[in-house]
């Protein structure tokens, strides 16, 4: 029932809550619609009013901070605002009012907005979208499901690179495409255009899978960076350190022969000379060599005692990610079959053909395969200045200048679509032809060429003791190298007391 509020039943309320009393509410009947609601949290002013079939409740504050006085005079401009159709009064409409009468500060002066605030603001309002951090993680987790083991190695690679560090614990909904070019531009600028152009290869579809619909939610990012690319090469071909221009160089035919009489006279770890063996004969990328499997490798029933390499698209470069299920299979000749059989009873259990030594880092697979660049370590350690890629050019070069081997035949070794282009539905869905009887020729006159070259620099080895040496030594000067530091000869390795060994070739 509505009474009329005085000062005496405003200290009473106070009195009852302090005292935790049961809470009720005072109906002003002095004040059509303002009332004090009385409770064991506290005593506060409010004006009660109905609009719209609804009916609202605007606090005005405690007793405390606001007088009775006061309290009228709010809860009656309010009720003229509703009357003469002026808007609902709000708790905008109060905070003005209470400006007004000075209860509250002034506003403050207008400012131009923090950047760092607002990106704090809204990093609170949107809580749990990905940092830098946690959206390299989905994307490489995406990597690792879709794509090549080796393609998730070099993604991992390169979104780890120091150039990328500045990103981390910033949300990448506020990473730009400039931020983005920046950093290509730096490692362009550097020397390294190849790379910016790869570095950029990647991150442009890492932000098309963070822009994808089931992912904007988590990411806030909106769209990929398709427009991101590296500036233009420098005209010209640039020489690496070692002076080679990238792909004209072709391993000469004593190079590989030299990396075949080392891998063959037993101064190489076992596995990694079969490798050797096996990628200088076949002309093979360094990566499906490493991880070849033991289940790829048979017996070559129509022609005995060779074997055959069945290579599966995974092992294949952008067949998986082609759809392509063809097999690329490689006829083995006895005498490197022969090595091979030797190096599957190796690997035991493995089921890689030439398992890893130890695992790379802690937490890592015990049953992985040999690193793809431990065979260009041992290359560099043996003096060969011939790339794995430089000697499969020297394959396809030798074949055709030494032996006439027309370009089409060699293509059926070295291209794992055997010359056949990748849109030709006959052979992707209608053809199951391996081919073997048109590869096992080019195979044998290879191999006895490489055979030959390999007899011929293996009568200028020195002794297996003094090749090891002298491996070791380029080992240690080579990581040493990498480190900034520099390696310091020994009586055996060319220091003062030292007598000259018998150039290796190179």
């Amino acid at each position: 029932m509505p009474v009329k509020l005085n000062e005496t039943l405003v200290k009473k309320a106070l009195a009852d809550v302090e005292a935790k009393a049961k809470a009720y509410d005072l109906i002003d009947a002095a004040c059509p619609g303002l009332l004090l609601r009385v409770g064991p949290k506290g005593a506060r002013f409010a004006y009660k009013y109905e609009t719209g079939h609804k009916t609202y409740r605007l606090t005005f504050g405690s007793p405390e901070q606001i007088r009775l006085s006061d309290a009228r005079l709010i809860a009656s401009d309010a009720r003229r605002r509703l009357t003469n159709g002026l808007g609902r009064p709000d708790e905008r409409w109060l905070i003005a009012k209470l400006r007004d009468m000075g209860k509250l500060p002034p506003r403050p002066p207008k400012r131009e907005p923090d950047p760092a605030e607002i990106e704090r603001v809204q990093d609170i309002l949107r809580s749990g979208e990905w940092t830098w951090e946690e959206a390299r993680a989905a994307y490489l987790a995406e990597v690792a499901r879709v794509r090549r083991a080796d393609t998730h190695t070099d993604y991992r690679k390169m979104l780890h690179m120091p150039e990328l560090s500045i990103f981390e614990g910033k949300r990448v909904r506020r990473i730009t495409i400039e931020d983005l070019a920046t950093i290509v531009y730096v490692v362009h600028a550097s020397g390294r255009e190849r790379h910016a152009e790869h570095l950029a290869s990647v991150l442009r579809p890492m932000w098309t899978f963070l822009s994808l619909h089931g992912n904007k939610k988590l990411s806030g990012v909106e769209t990929g960076m398709s427009m991101l690319k590296a500036p233009e090469r420098t005209p010209g071909d640039k020489p690496r350190a070692n002076g080679k221009v990238p792909g004209e160089y072709f391993a000469s035919a004593q190079e590989i022969g030299y990396t075949l009489a080392v891998a063959r006279c037993g101064v190489l770890e076992p596995s990694l000379g079969v490798a050797l063996e096996l990628m200088v004969l076949t002309g093979q990328r360094r990566r499906p060599i490493a991880s070849a499997e033991v289940a790829d490798f048979c017996d070559f029933a129509e022609q005995p005692g060779w074997g055959v390499w069945s290579m599966r698209p995974i092992h294949r470069k952008t067949a998986a990610k082609r759809g392509d299920k063809t097999l690329h299979c490689i006829p083995l000749p006895p005498e490197l079959w022969r090595r091979l059989r030797v190096q599957i009873e190796r690997a035991g259990d493995s089921r890689f053909l030439f398992p890893q030594v130890r695992p790379r880092r802690a937490g890592a697979s015990a049953d992985g395969h040999l690193s793809p660049a431990a065979i260009n370590h041992r290359l560099l350690d043996m003096g060969v200045r011939a790339s794995p890629h430089d000697l499969r050019r020297g394959l396809s070069s030798l074949c055709q200048t030494a032996l006439r081997i027309l370009p089409a035949t060699v293509e059926l070794i070295l291209d794992h679509n055997e010359g056949v282009p990748t849109d030709n539905v006959l052979e992707r869905h209608y053809t199951m032809d391996r081919r073997l009887d048109l590869k096992v020729p080019v195979m044998e006159a290879w191999s006895a060429f490489a055979y030959r070259q390999a007899d011929t620099e293996a009568a200028k080895l020195p002794s297996i003791e003094t090749l090891g040496t002298e491996l070791a030594r380029r080992r240690r000067e080579r990581e040493l190298a990498g480190k900034g530091k520099r390696a310091k000869p020994g009586p055996a390795e060319g220091g003062e007391d030292s007598k000259p060994e018998e150039a290796l070739a190179a």
